[in-house]
């Protein structure tokens, strides 16, 4: 199930809003409530993989009051592994036997991928590397691991909370909600169902249907188009999901984590990992960069610093391209991170800056050139892109331009431009707490909403609910 499903906004939604203010009056009620509901929401969207997520999650916690830290982190690894890179290891496996003239192939097990397993796995993991680090005590109350667990604003894409800040919530949710949480729930879902409406999803017709079409990216003005259209179509996607989120959270009293940041008004590419995919970068930042650079300064010393934490960006961003999907290209897109990342790092040591008239453009470049491996599904179709942009093809063929220009999606890509670069592309923006909105601003997002619902017969899934 998802958020713009019509089946989610006028049914599931309502009544599980209902019901969680007028049958649950106690905090422990509430927390049940949303138990169930969670897991309810899970069953609609998969039902055969929620065993998966309750077995998980009960080892998990389990293991966690034995203080049993690695086997957890290794059966959370392992689950995920087997899902998501099962099939994609043996493929390449069988082509390096067959490489060396060998017929012995394994088989694939085409096992289906649950739905939010790179999300609550990496919840897990989280959990158990801080009672490791001693960072705070094991939960001894089983009913709230499960609902940090499977809370169904964040199960689908995130964002990645850690336990001890929404534990400390999900024991206090409140009976009645606050004024500021009603807005903040109005505003971030509505602002997040615009983003994903009537942008992301405008943009996501026409490279729906034209992907599979070369023609259309052959030549340098249809191969520019289609690239930025790609860069707006999945920032406001995955941003949309995330005011979603954070919206439909705000509503039960519960605040997640910001995810985006207006990323696209980053003034280098460390402050890029800074603003986008928020919750992710800070996990792997905290969880293995770091740890991989003390442990290089350890085994180098302070004369081989630099090196150490050029080699931490390769590894962590190859495995934050592997994070996405089994495919070489994410992994290739990662190490290009990962170059990038050590690049500025040494630009920066050596004390150079580029001006904000040069440095600007060469990220919003160098972040485009990024999207152009990351939405390329082989070598092939890299290859044929980059001799694209590159004007290798020519201009292009006039009839696909003009088709390009007609074509709906050239006015979402205007607004989203224009969005993306106001600074005001994040529903948390608009809002601050303890001040009063604007009733043209209520008035803007019951608007959108209401366009939106209208549109939601031709909403596409979210992106990130596929990783």
């Amino acid at each position: 199930m998802s958020f713009t499903n019509y089946a989610f906004l006028l049914l599931f939604l309502p009544l599980t809003f209902w019901a969680y203010y007028k049958l649950f009056k106690t905090p422990r009620g509430k927390l049940y409530c949303l138990l169930a509901v969670s897991y309810g929401f899970y069953a609609l969207a998969g039902w055969q993989f929620v065993p998966v997520l309750l077995a998980l999650s009960l080892l998990t916690f389990f293991l966690a009051r034995k203080e049993w830290f690695w086997p957890g982190i290794i059966l959370n690894l392992g689950a995920l592994a087997l899902f998501k890179y099962w099939d994609f290891g043996v493929e390449n496996l069988n082509a390096l036997v067959r490489l060396l003239g060998h017929s012995f192939a394994l088989n694939l097990l085409s096992l289906g991928l649950p739905l939010g397993i790179s999300f609550f796995v990496f919840k897990h993991i989280s959990y158990l590397l801080d009672l490791k680090a001693r960072r705070y005590p094991a939960s001894t109350d089983l009913f709230l691991f499960l609902v940090f667990s499977a809370y169904f604003p964040q199960i689908s894409a995130g964002p990645i909370s850690n336990f001890k800040d929404t534990s400390a919530q999900l024991l206090q949710l409140p009976e009645r909600l606050e004024k500021d949480q009603q807005v903040s729930g109005i505003v971030h879902l509505s602002m997040g169902m615009a983003k994903k409406v009537l942008i992301a999803d405008q943009i996501g017709i026409l490279i729906n249907t034209s992907f599979g079409k070369p023609t259309y990216f052959a030549g340098i003005l249809p191969a520019w188009y289609m690239l930025i259209a790609y860069a707006l179509q999945l920032y406001f996607d995955f941003s949309g999901y995330t005011d979603m989120a954070l919206g439909i959270s705000a509503l039960f009293g519960v605040k997640l984590p910001p995810n985006f940041n207006n990323p696209y008004l980053a003034s280098n590419i460390a402050e890029f990992w800074e603003r986008w995919h928020i919750s992710l970068s800070s996990w792997f930042r905290i969880y293995l960069f770091a740890p991989l650079s003390r442990f290089f300064l350890r085994k180098g010393g302070p004369q081989n610093r630099e090196w150490g934490q050029y080699t931490a960006n390769f590894i962590t961003m190859s495995l934050v391209g592997l994070w996405h999907g089994a495919s070489w290209m994410y992994v290739l897109w990662g190490i290009y991170h990962g170059l990038l990342l050590s690049l500025h790092a040494a630009w920066k040591r050596a004390g150079r800056q580029f001006p904000s008239w040069v440095g600007r453009p060469l990220l919003i470049l160098s972040i485009l050139f990024g999207w152009a491996i990351f939405m390329s599904p082989n070598s092939d179709f890299l290859a044929h892109l980059f001799a694209s942009l590159f004007g290798i093809a020519g201009w292009g063929n006039p009839a696909v331009i003009r088709t390009l220009v007609r074509n709906n999606a050239t006015l979402a890509i205007l607004a989203g431009v224009l969005l993306a670069f106001s600074g005001h592309s994040e529903a948390a923006s608009l809002f601050k707490s303890g001040t009063s909105i604007p009733l043209w601003q209520l008035f803007s997002a019951g608007v959108m909403v209401a366009i939106c619902i209208l549109l939601v017969g031709h909403v596409q899934n979210f992106i990130y609910a596929g990783f």
